[in-house]
């Protein structure tokens, strides 16, 4: 059993990796664009509808990896001036409670505009909006995921 999470702990680490080659990605397609349109004076018309789908998953994907390295946004203010008992507490309800509530939120919200963003597409590539939207759930579940199995660790 113990093997099987070591594995689904590796396969939830690919967020940070596939969020830093959707940056990368998005540098490539940005600077190919301008090398068109400045030298060659021939815009690429598909860069946006790319570049907008690599924002989103860079972002989403982006958001989780931060969740599992525990650098999301937070005040801290609070937890540094209670007692080690209290403040334990304090960023078990805070941290991470509030970050699973956001993530349930954002992963019921986003289950809900799946069916509606299949009827619609990119103009130039044809791209479903699914497959733009589906970033917003699965973001969801690896949140989810990184945030219980930080509040396993920390029983």
């Amino acid at each position: 059993m113990k093997r099987v999470f070591h594995w689904i702990d590796r396969i939830m680490r690919l967020d940070e990796v596939l969020a830093s080659a959707a940056l990368f990605a998005i540098f490539l397609v940005a600077i190919g664009n301008i090398f068109m349109r400045y030298l060659f004076d021939t815009p690429l018309a598909w860069t946006e509808e790319v570049l907008q789908l690599l924002m989103v998953w860079a972002t989403f994907l982006g958001a989780s990896a931060l969740v599992r390295r525990n650098e999301h946004v937070l005040i801290g203010m609070l937890s540094e001036n209670l007692p080690a008992s209290f403040a334990r507490w304090n960023d078990r309800l805070f941290n991470v409670g509030m970050v699973l509530i956001a993530a349930i939120v954002l992963g019921y919200w986003g289950l809900q505009l799946l069916p509606y963003s299949n009827f619609r597409s990119t103009p130039m590539l044809q791209i479903p909006y699914m497959w733009i939207h589906v970033a917003i759930p699965v973001s969801a579940v690896v949140m989810a995921y990184h945030c219980l199995v930080r509040l396993a660790r920390d029983t």
